[in-house]
């Protein structure tokens, strides 16, 4: 027995044709990138670096500085704020005294590399120290601050970190601007940009040069025991700034953001 199928006519095969490169045409057609563009201006101005002192009261603006009778050899004080009143932050900072001679030397404890932002504020105790052989009687002089929008130096980052479930000695790790590296084992991070061997409750100490503007660093132990040896946790004090960390072990670094 004979089958025979019922034959397809030309035009059903036009039309299947048809459909096929009208899919094919779709399937590859370009996609265009679409370009945005928006109006913009900006005023530039030049920088303007200010500074003021700020009573203990953080209100009453400080022009003149009274000490009081001070004994020589002693020293006497003063405590407020320090206050940026400029358009720059501020990043070096310095005081001193151009007329006060023999009679003795000023200082204070506002770190020499730090960073304080347009308007911000931060505490200040100034301390004049009478010389020994200072004459007697009343003296007038002149105190004298400084600060610089530039950094001088390097940027001094001091990290304090404890477990006290972790008796044994770790690399402590520290990159600069770029991901923590992964571990080697018994070499720690050899591809940081520090690794050192501490024990929990050390200090580590590190310098770095760096530009100013924004940074970030990362730090990292070698600590492969998770929370079986629990976690280090402590601070990092950056140019005089300080960060609290915690959490920190083998694969969990910490990670902070600051300005230079």
């Amino acid at each position: 027995m004979e089958f025979r199928g019922k034959p397809i006519s030309k035009r059903f095969w036009l039309i299947a044709l048809t459909m096929i490169v009208t899919m094919s045409v779709i399937g590859y057609a370009a996609i265009l990138d679409y370009t945005l563009d928006i109006s913009s201006n900006v005023v530039v101005v030049s920088a303007s670096p200010g500074l003021q002192l700020i009573a203990s009261d953080n209100t009453t603006v400080v022009t003149s500085i009274t000490f009081g009778d001070i004994t020589q050899g002693e020293a006497g004080t003063w405590s407020g704020y320090l206050n940026n009143t400029g358009n720059v932050a501020l990043r070096t900072f310095a005081i001193g005294s151009p007329d006060l001679g023999s009679v003795g030397t000023v200082t204070w404890d506002v770190p020499e590399t730090g960073y304080l932002g347009v308007g911000e504020k931060c505490p200040a105790t100034i301390a004049l120290h009478i010389n020994q052989t200072a004459d007697l009687g009343s003296h007038a002089f002149t105190i004298r601050i400084t600060g610089s929008p530039t950094t001088s130096g390097p940027t001094t980052v001091v990290i304090t970190a404890t477990d006290l479930q972790d008796p044994f000695s770790r690399f402590w790790a520290v990159t600069f601007d770029r991901p923590m590296p992964p571990e080697t084992p018994q070499q720690g991070y050899p591809n940081a940009d520090f690794n050192k061997i501490h024990y929990s409750g050390d200090t580590m100490v590190v310098d770095k040069i760096l530009l100013p503007g924004a940074h970030y660093l990362e730090f990292i132990v070698s600590q492969t025991g998770g929370p079986a040896y629990g976690e280090y946790s402590g601070t990092i004090t950056i140019n005089g700034q300080q960060f609290s960390i915690s959490g920190v072990y083998s694969g969990h670094p910490t990670h902070i953001d600051f300005l230079v």
